[in-house]
């Protein structure tokens, strides 16, 4: 096989885009009690879903996965910095494409099996040619209101998915906000819903400018895997799907080629999936189309190759918070808790103060808390700011893994010119990993605001 053909094989079960979860060539490692969480939220009438958690965490494929997986309507926004609510529109409203035809609002809009979906259609009750087709378009972006796409939504029952809620601005914020109560108020339907994807405070965001959302919204954080197993079942499963043998299944592997190959991987990943489907392109990359198996060796090559990009990419970030550590000690203590409980998980700010207030006063742990916000290495975020996750896990886990080894510790010390006094150990007892678990069983931090 050539390797052109081989990468697109690759490419394909290692999807870096939002994936389909149900197509049976892309990679998918299931995520029951989240899954469970979300579909129960799809099927609540009048209720909104905001979901947030750090960016990598497959928080777009579990939603596209879902709505596919029960045949729901569904059509999407990806936010940007300058959008306006024009220009939102001109991404949520169908263009005509039926010359001499009555364009009408209906549930005609050919919705497709894949991303991105088909469009809302508005009402242009007028005969039409090509021409005026484009015309009576532009009027109606330039003309819809936010009671206009909720009845589209309501009459055509449908959701919409906003992704990248945090790059809204204002003004774009509260009219989606409003859309949200029109929905729930005024046209109900049983899928007429917003369902909003973010990095950030993006709870938050939408609360703040619509607070009387409050029971008509619920917030969903999703969190990076938690375990080491989950991301070598993840890799193993894609391996699979390419014919290859790996060091969990080949007889020619030693028993303990599985667990190095799994610890490999969640030194280099720590459990995001964006992370990991990269890393599994580059591991089949190394190892070429013309092998049987993927080795430990083809592995720990990449493993490697990734460790070392990352420190490269974020060694400025450890520079800042090396000094910021220096100049408020507090931050230590509680990096620690946050490595502790797991840097890709979702953190409640209340079990924060009850865990480090027998050592440390209130203030001392809000202030290093909202430095590290202001900084933009968390992210607080829910209707009272109790709930906080790292913005990019991926750099702090960098860090850990270079203050966890000797020799790479020397390297960090060697870029930062002075010696390091913090320390963010592996809390994970290896030996009693299995590298043949069955399937995970995650669930998200939820709450009804």
């Amino acid at each position: 096989m050539e390797m052109s053909e081989w990468m697109k094989l690759v490419s394909e079960v290692f999807d870096t885009n939002p994936r389909n979860g149900n197509k049976g060539t892309t990679v998918w490692l299931g995520r029951p009690k989240i899954e469970a969480q979300l579909e129960a939220e799809l099927f609540t009438r009048g209720r909104h879903i905001c979901v947030d958690g750090c960016s990598g965490a497959g928080k777009s494929s579990l939603i596209i996965t879902l709505l596919l997986r029960h045949d729901i309507k569904y059509t999407t926004v990806q936010v940007t910095r300058t959008m306006d609510w024009e220009g939102f529109c001109r991404n949520v409203i169908s263009k005509a494409k039926r010359a001499s035809t009555e364009v009408r609002a209906s549930a005609s809009a050919e919705w497709k099996a894949i991303f991105p979906t088909g469009r809302l259609e508005l009402g242009l009750s007028r005969k039409s040619d090509g021409h005026l087709d484009h015309d009576l378009w532009e009027k109606t972006v330039k003309s819809a209101s936010q009671h206009d796409i909720a009845r589209a939504m309501s009459e055509q029952n449908c959701v919409l998915l906003i992704d990248e809620f945090e790059r809204a601005q204002p003004e774009l914020a509260t009219r989606i906000s409003e859309v949200c109560k029109i929905l729930s108020q005024t046209y109900p339907s049983e899928f007429g819903k917003i369902v909003i994807l973010g990095a950030d405070d993006v709870y938050k965001k939408l609360y703040d400018v619509y607070s009387t959302l409050d029971n008509r919204l619920v917030q969903i954080s999703i969190p990076t895997l938690p375990s080491p197993t989950q991301s070598w079942q993840y890799l193993k499963r894609g391996f699979e799907k390419l014919g290859k043998f790996h060091p969990g299944n080949s007889r020619f592997s030693k028993h303990s080629d599985a667990a190095d190959s799994m610890a490999a991987i969640y030194y280099a990943a720590d459990g995001l999936f964006k992370t990991l489907t990269e890393l599994g392109i580059e591991i089949c990359r190394t190892a070429g189309p013309n092998i049987r198996g993927i080795t430990k060796s083809h592995i720990q090559q990449a493993c490697k190759a990734m460790e070392e990009r990352n420190f490269s990419k974020y060694r400025a970030k450890f520079s800042q918070l090396h000094m910021l550590a220096r100049a408020q000690p507090m931050i230590v203590p509680l990096l620690r808790y946050l490595n502790d409980h797991g840097l890709g998980q979702v953190h409640d700010r209340a079990k924060i103060q009850e865990a480090l207030s027998s050592e440390f006063g209130y203030s001392m742990i809000e202030d290093a808390v909202l430095t590290l916000w202001k900084e933009d290495m968390i992210v607080i975020t829910g209707e009272s700011n109790q709930t906080i996750f790292m913005k990019n896990p991926t750099w702090a886990h960098t860090l850990r893994v270079y203050l966890s080894d000797p020799r790479k510790l020397q390297k960090l010390e060697q870029h930062l010119a002075e010696s390091i006094q913090l320390m963010l150990p592996f809390s994970i007892d290896w030996a009693s990993l299995q590298t043949e678990a069955a399937e995970p069983e995650l669930s998200a931090d939820q709450g009804l605001r």
